[in-house]
């Protein structure tokens, strides 16, 4: 006979996975390993529970033991990844669009998604050049400085961009938008020309241009960028950029829309 848990109880249930999801969520290409310590002062947890949360997590291939005394993300996670891009519409109908968008601006295309108030990279094509940019697939990047964050959160609603302004907006260079009145007309601009540009904001020497998708309700759901070296990507061809990944944009849309 199961015995129904009490209110109590299952707080602590819920607490606990939140935790535990919490732990995996921190990992990134930027940080591939923690130690339990940094984590738990992290994350505002005692390191017992910390540990005890990892040991669960390891024993179901989600996270493994480090080189050094910390942990990594396991195979598991490889598995999920691969179903959720099986799985997911706009990244089947994207790839091969990328793929010649990629080709046609010969630089690099990817496809972005908004989680929370992170831009998330779902996919990337690479163009052939000897000297590349180099992106992961399931790489983070803040909003503020990435030309798909704009585009994403612009026509978002109002209490997202008062969150990520409330965050702050860090500079990462000189070109940074670190202002919430320059970041609000920012938005408004992306709103009114249809896409988002942004020249050296996160990266020394790189350009990137983004575009809207949307899904058959006219809702944005993704973005769509070219990247490159601002030495390659020059604002005075920035037209003939703009020209192709809009059309990549409103083909996937309408991919999505069928």
């Amino acid at each position: 006979m199961n015995i129904p848990l009490n209110p109590e109880a299952k707080d602590q249930l819920l607490e606990s996975v939140r935790n535990a999801l919490r732990i995996i969520k921190s990992f990134s290409t930027e940080e591939p390993e923690h130690r339990v310590t940094e984590l738990a002062i992290r994350l505002g947890l005692s390191k017992s529970a910390v540990s005890r949360i990892m040991s669960t997590l390891a024993s179901e291939g989600l996270i493994l033991k480090g080189n050094s005394r910390g942990y990594r993300l396991g195979p598991t996670v490889v598995s999920l990844a691969s179903a959720f891009v099986a799985a997911n519409e706009i990244c089947q109908e994207a790839k091969p669009i990328l793929r010649n968008l990629a080709d046609d601006v010969k630089e690099m295309a990817q496809l972005a998604v908004l989680e929370g108030t992170t831009v998330i990279f779902l996919d990337s094509v690479e163009y052939k050049h000897p000297l590349r940019l180099f992106s992961h697939v399931g790489s983070r990047s803040p909003v503020h400085c990435s030309s798909s964050g704009k585009v994403l959160v612009a026509f978002h609603s109002e209490s997202l961009v008062d969150e990520i302004i409330r965050d702050g907006l860090v500079a990462f260079t000189h070109q940074t938008i670190t202002d919430a009145k320059i970041f609000i007309g920012e938005l408004a601009k992306v709103r009114e020309q249809g896409y988002a540009v942004s020249l050296e904001e996160k990266f020394e020497g790189v350009m990137a241009v983004a575009a809207p998708i949307r899904n058959k309700f006219g809702e944005v759901v993704a973005a769509v960028n070219v990247v490159g070296p601002s030495y390659r990507m020059k604002p005075t061809n920035l037209e003939g950029y703009i020209r192709h990944l809009l059309r990549a944009a409103k083909e996937i849309s309408s991919n999505l829309i069928s």
